[in-house]
């Protein structure tokens, strides 16, 4: 599900900025979908989806345009797009691994009661079964 269209990007970019990047507009739907699929990928785990709540959903909109302007500027100008587009794109995702690590909170989305998925990561133990013989 995406949380944003093409005439929301459109207005985002401004209509010559998306006509100059986008000849077809399945590409800036694809480029949509592919940061709403990043946000989803990141809240999952914690929230149920679809998300919602008005406040939330608002806020994933903008997020998602936000993650689609820098793709829509990566198509046109490879790494070199605008600073500021940049600077937006590092808070989105600082958010989102806020939300996986719990210290940030989507106010009205439903928090998902079957419990979610936790990684860790650790060293290779030191002492085990196999290199204890003679102690």
């Amino acid at each position: 599900m995406s949380y944003a269209d093409t005439e929301l990007l459109r207005a985002r970019l401004g209509e010559a900025v998306f006509d100059e990047i986008y000849q077809d507009e399945s590409d800036a739907a694809a480029d949509l979908e592919s940061a709403a699929a990043e946000i989803d990928g990141a809240i999952a785990s914690r929230y149920r989806l679809p998300v919602t709540g008005k406040r939330t959903f608002s806020l994933l909109r903008d997020w998602t345009l936000t993650l689609a302007e820098e793709r829509a500027y990566a198509r046109a100008a490879g790494s070199g797009f605008a600073e500021k587009v940049r600077l937006r794109v590092e808070q989105v995702r600082k958010y989102l691994e806020m939300i996986r690590n719990r210290t940030f909170l989507l106010p009205d989305a439903e928090e998902r009661k079957d419990g979610s998925v936790a990684f860790a990561s650790c060293r290779e133990p030191v002492f085990g079964r196999d290199n204890m013989e003679g102690f």
